[in-house]
């Protein structure tokens, strides 16, 4: 039964929802750190884990206001019932702890530092946007009630004495008043100088000075903290018990994946074209042992079963493994639970819940370990490198994350598929982890030169061992799947905007290939041109015959489709191996197969989806780029193909287009001109090792890009300076007519051709990297990025954090003549919903994943498109009432309705013409 001097946690809980106590709350959070303890205590000496211990059982004290148990938790019968003036508990909690019994539980060593760490941790564990200025100077609300206290101190005491002493171990002698604080703050102190803040540029000069171990130490103990807190009140809200729940679930052990993973291998080289590799030669169970327990690198081809490795790797302990895409990291997660488990490996990413979701049946249980995955409590957990990388800028709750990395793994794959800027951040993210205790194992086909240079200069002081699989050098030369022919193409230009239209007659070469039974994969750089060219495909196989076979066999694929729609695509696509349905263009192309299909798509395929095609056609794109889409070909013949089945093409099967005005379609919106131009120039004259020189000579010679990219296809293809002052004439002339071959100035596009051995590949884009001069912009953006985060820059929100590292900035949409659709929907799925608590998964499955799509936001774009925010229809819906009305309102914040045209197999269609920004993104 409730008395008048119990303290509440939490209003709702555990036994049929009476209150969580104060005592038993942090009873709660002690025992999920006691868990922890268990694996960290090899890492983290003793009187630290004390120290952390300490800051649990004092997080919460300021709980015993008055305002916040009759106020917030509705705790009517509480005593003393004033003053009712609330302010944040945690700063509160500082106020109860007596110094004198608080400096004997201190280390003899440093007793003042850690005593800082302690408050501060303490004070703000619930970091929240209002802190600044409550914090920061005088503030009226804190001396009003520091002077109303002066009646009660001593019942308010008497009632958390109370309530602690249920903890035993004598944590009530630690109860006290803070007199000195108090007067301070009634005199108007600001709160700070009791409690120095971890967060935010303004206060850096107070954290100024601290040597890395101590600011670890720091960390950690807010860091234990905020997970212990955080899981105990997850398993209140579930009804759960913390002590039996499991706030680290053990790892499965190294011996037992690597019989997983040998299994694994084994029937992938059985279901292979080619087959001769057996147990004793699998190269990653043979490398293993070697890098096991250091900090690695391994560059390998794609399709090499770099994942595999990275599994050995993290077993046995705890790991994250992260990708850059979604659809990556939901391919990888079925991959992971065919190895460990579905008991031991959770996904992190931002729709993941309703992937896990799925079509019902385990849904609920589903949803449940999409909690334990956000807890960080699964010994695997896959994510998008969203979800970790951007606390690199140490954003409010940044320390959570970097104690748990402090005993952690971290697996970065595909790291060139980030842009210079979030490549920085990456960069800046595996030092902490290293600081912090950490350890990595970097992944790529295409690793960037500086990148490496980058982390050798980090972690000189620790062991970074690189295993680079083209030192086999022979074999990756033997090893010649392609044959790239790169053809220029004629395209006319009005002014500033280019026409990037494909001629029917390259289009043609696209459906004769699919016609000789082959796979044939389309990439472009935007997704205008991959609608484009898959609206006009579909019209030259109506209008021909001999071209009918592939009426059904032609697929759109980029980022511009409802979440619904895009996974029905990918599943489409590539299949789905759980449940054995079988993808066109899934990976391995069976033998037997003898259609003859077409998958044109953006960047999107580069490094999520497990496809194997037979060709590529494929704008011009920086060569690490290039490289990842050329791994998409061919991609049955990985490490168990005997090279004797493997035989050079007799014809080109990697077809790269270069335009001669503009490049490619994305411009410099999507990739930098200039590594562009430094591509085109590698691909042709390959040989060479030395294009720095040449770089920077046309960075000097020819300063404004347009010159400098006619200066390079001159030297590159040989196009004639008659040749650009006719296409100037056009241009001038106003004609946009799309490019025949009749009003082309050559016989022929220009081009060349050449076989490309699989270590062709590594060392061009080794040349890309290694000819990149301080002058480009991409190095100048990742070098002064890093020097930003290097200086201590910290980001105030983790959604400005967020934002940074993607560097996207979209908005949520439902195309206008959808509107009556997405109101009915909302208004069906609140007459059927019974279960409040997951009902937002729900919704995002049920509605938003349905309707809503990612648009690129500019603000011309606003000014060209009415953008009406769904706000305004749903507060008027009938169907839902009272508070739920407030919380559909929440939902559909920052969603608008616009006035773009959606359809299911073309997605968002983009009507602006050739060079609109809202169109030339991904």
């Amino acid at each position: 039964m409730t008395t008048a001097a119990d303290i509440w946690a939490k209003s709702s809980g555990r036994d049929g929802g009476r209150g969580v106590r104060l005592h038993e709350h942090i009873q709660d959070a002690l025992a999920v750190f006691d868990k922890i303890f268990d694996k960290i205590k090899d890492r983290v000496d003793g009187p630290l884990c004390e120290l952390i211990r300490l800051a649990i059982v004092c997080h919460d004290w300021g709980k015993v206001l008055p305002a916040f148990q009759i106020q917030r938790l509705k705790n009517k019968c509480y005593t003393p019932c004033s003053p009712l003036i609330d302010i944040p508990h945690s700063f509160f909690s500082l106020l109860w702890i007596d110094e004198d019994k608080l400096n004997q539980r201190l280390p003899e060593q440093d007793t003042r530092t850690y005593r800082e760490f302690l408050l501060s941790a303490i004070a703000y564990h619930h970091w929240r946007e209002s802190f600044f200025e409550l914090i920061s100077a005088p503030n009226a609300d804190v001396t009003r009630l520091m002077v109303a206290l002066s009646t009660v101190i001593d019942r308010l005491k008497a009632n958390l004495q109370t309530e602690i002493r249920k903890l035993g171990d004598g944590w009530h002698e630690l109860v006290g008043f803070n007199e000195t604080m108090a007067s301070g703050l009634r005199n108007g102190v600001p709160f700070s100088e009791y409690a120095r803040p971890p967060y935010q540029l303004y206060f850096l000069p107070k954290r100024a000075g601290l040597n890395d171990e101590k600011m670890r130490d720091w960390i950690l103990i807010a860091g234990f903290l905020q997970r212990a807190d955080h899981f105990a009140s997850f398993c209140e809200e579930e009804g759960e018990d913390p002590s039996m729940a499991e706030a680290e679930i053990c790892p499965m052990s190294f011996n037992d994946v690597v019989k997983e993973v040998q299994k694994r291998i084994q029937k992938s080289t059985q279901n292979s074209p080619v087959n001769s590799q057996d147990a004793a030669t699998i190269w990653q169970l043979d490398k293993i042992n070697d890098y096991r327990d250091k900090h690695a690198i391994l560059v390998a081809p794609t399709g090499y079963g770099k994942t595999e490795f990275a599994f050995l790797w993290g077993s046995g302990e705890k790991f994250f493994y992260t990708l850059p895409l979604r659809a990556a990291v939901n391919q990888i997660f079925e991959r992971a639970k065919a190895i460990f488990g579905e008991q031991k490996v959770g996904l992190l990413h931002s729709d993941a819940d309703v992937y896990l979701l799925g079509d019902g049946g385990e849904g609920q249980a589903n949803l449940k370990a999409y909690d334990l995955a956000r807890q960080l409590a699964y010994p695997v957990l896959i994510s998008t490198g969203d979800q970790f990388f951007p606390y690199a800028l140490r954003p409010p709750g940044y320390e959570k994350i970097y104690a748990t990395f402090s005993y952690s793994r971290l697996v970065i794959d595909e790291v060139q598929a980030y842009d210079p800027r979030a490549a920085a951040i990456v960069v800046k993210f595996i030092e902490n982890v290293v600081r912090m205790g950490g350890k990595f194992l970097l992944m790529t086909a295409t690793l960037p030169t500086f990148i490496e240079k980058e982390i050798d200069a980090i972690i000189s002081h620790d062991h970074c061992t690189l295993l680079n699989l083209y030192c086999e050098e022979q074999r990756f030369k033997q090893l010649q799947k392609h044959r790239i022919k790169v053809e220029l193409l004629e395209n006319h230009a009005d002014g500033e905007k280019i026409d990037f239209a494909i001629p029917d007659k390259t289009l043609e070469e696209v459906l004769k290939q699919a016609c000789e039974r082959k796979r044939v994969l389309v990439i472009a750089n935007t997704v205008k041109q991959a609608q484009d060219i898959f609206e006009r495909l579909k019209g030259l196989i109506e209008k021909d015959d001999q071209y009918k076979a592939l009426k059904d066999k032609i697929w759109l694929l980029h980022s511009r489709f409802t979440q619904a729609d895009r996974n029905k695509l990918e599943m489409e696509i590539c299949g789905d191996r759980n449940t054995k349905i079988n993808g066109e263009f899934q990976n391995p192309k069976p033998d037997s197969e003898q259609q003859g299909k077409i998958l044109v798509a953006t960047q999107v395929v580069e490094a999520s989806l497990d496809i194997d095609a037979d060709v590529l056609f494929t704008e011009v794109a920086p060569l690490d780029a290039l490289v990842q889409r050329m791994g998409r070909i061919l991609r049955r013949y990985g490490p168990a193909s005997d090279l004797r089945d493997v035989s050079c093409p007799e014809n080109p099967n990697i077809y790269i287009w270069v335009f001669q005005r503009g490049l490619q379609s994305g411009q410099h919106y999507v990739y930098d001109p200039d590594l562009v131009l430094l591509t085109i120039k590698l691909l042709k004259d390959r040989p060479d090792k030395h294009c720095k020189d040449w770089l920077s000579e046309n960075l000097t010679k020819h300063p404004k890009p347009d010159d400098r990219t006619q200066s390079v296809l001159e030297e590159v293809f040989g196009c004639e300076e008659g040749s650009r002052r006719e296409g100037r004439e056009r241009s001038r002339k106003g004609k946009r007519k799309r490019p025949t071959d009749e009003q082309t100035p050559f016989s022929r596009p220009r081009e060349f051709e050449f076989v490309c051995s699989e270590y062709d590949k590594y060392d061009l884009v080794n040349k890309l990297f290694e000819s990149l001069s301080e002058e480009t912009d991409y190095l100048r953006t990742f070098r002064q990025t890093k020097d930003i985060l290097d200086a201590g820059y910290m980001s105030d929100r983790k959604e400005d954090a967020q934002k940074i590292f993607r560097d996207i900035h979209t908005l949520s949409v439902v195309p206008d003549h959808r509107r009556e659709d997405f109101i009915t929907a909302i208004e069906n799925f609140f007459n059927s919903c019974e279960n409040k608590r997951t009902s937002f998964t729900l919704f995002k499955k049920e509605v938003l994943s349905k309707f809503v799509v990612q648009v690129p936001f500019y603000a011309k774009q606003i000014q060209q498109r009415e953008f009406k925010p769904v706000e305004w229809w749903v507060r008027d819906l009938s169907c839902v009432h009272g508070a739920l009305k407030k919380v559909l309102m929440r939902w559909c914040q920052d969603i608008y309705f616009a006035n773009y045209k959606y359809d299911e197999r073309m997605g968002i269609i983009a009507e602006a013409p050739w060079g609109c920004q809202d169109v030339a993104i991904l």
